[in-house]
């Protein structure tokens, strides 16, 4: 098994705790909370940006800037150019992208390019929810830094997933193509250090 890592990146949760709420910069526990369950796109460009030498800030810091840039949509979540713009501000080239493939991710990390995701949250497409829903495709972001193969064979991908839930933070995580797949939206950010966008 053959291991291409364009870089590697620093892991950060999106789950906040008590003890975790002023260091990650925000004004208070209340606030930390409630963003708990709707910071995995903040939490995973902190990881980009920090794997790409850009000191960005806790947690809290990087909410209220995204929400000043008009990064996020109540009911919608991270928007994806919002996040790409937010990162221009450190002088990183990043660029939302739809409609890709399995294929065009790996050939952004072949370029050299770090991506953020957007994938099933741990990978659970077409899972039944407790509540009787079913997982739909995409909805939570994750840093992908790298994958797999075998005999030149695309076999997964390396990343980070952030969670809101203590069991389900896994930093370096090897996904089998099978099981990223499915849960893949399509959508992904890509990000590059030493070019801005134009």
């Amino acid at each position: 098994m053959e291991r291409k890592i364009v870089q590697k990146l620093p892991f950060y949760t999106q789950r906040m705790t008590e003890e975790t709420w002023r260091q990650e910069g925000f004004p208070s526990w209340e606030g930390a909370e409630s963003w708990t369950m709707r910071g995995c796109g903040i939490a995973s460009l902190r990881m980009v940006l920090d794997g790409l030498g850009c000191a960005c800030g806790g947690q809290g810091e990087m909410i209220a800037r995204g929400l000043a840039a008009g990064a996020y949509k109540e009911g919608v979540g991270w928007i994806h150019w919002g996040l790409a713009h937010m990162a221009e501000d450190w002088g990183i080239f990043a660029e939302a992208r739809r409609g890709q493939t399995i294929e065009d991710l790996k050939q952004a990390l072949d370029e050299g390019m770090l991506c953020i995701v957007s994938i099933t949250s741990f990978f659970q497409y077409g899972k039944t929810r407790s509540d009787g829903s079913v997982y739909g495709k995409g909805g939570h972001l994750v840093p992908v830094y790298g994958y797999t193969q075998e005999e030149g064979r695309l076999t997964g991908f390396l990343l980070h997933h952030p969670s809101a839930f203590q069991e389900n933070n896994r930093a370096d995580w090897e996904v089998p193509l099978a099981q990223f797949t499915p849960s893949f939206s399509g959508n992904m950010i890509v990000f590059r250090k030493g070019e801005t966008a134009e």
